[in-house]
């Protein structure tokens, strides 16, 4: 795992994401380009993937790094409608 700054000064927190189990084991919500797992690129505000995850990506420099992040596809996250959520009064 590591942590970088992009060029707005946005941290990033990078890590390797591989399937745990056999090749039985499928993440059928994602496109098949990331079956084989991807280079996650995670901020408080985006997150991004890039596969396939090149080799020996832990010893590249920072700068090397955000050139990846900026070729990484962003991940689309759900919004959350806060009316549809249930209400603790």
């Amino acid at each position: 795992m590591r942590t970088i700054a992009d060029s707005t000064g946005v941290v990033w927190t990078v890590f390797e994401v591989k399937k745990q189990g056999g090749p039985k084991e499928q993440w059928s919500y994602l496109p098949e380009q990331f079956g084989n797992g991807w280079l996650c690129f995670e901020s408080g505000v985006s997150k991004r993937r890039l596969t396939p995850v090149p080799a020996r990506w832990t010893e590249y420099s920072d700068t090397e790094l955000a050139g990846l992040l900026a070729r990484a596809e962003p991940v689309m996250r759900p919004r959350v409608n806060t009316e549809d959520q249930p209400r603790i009064d």
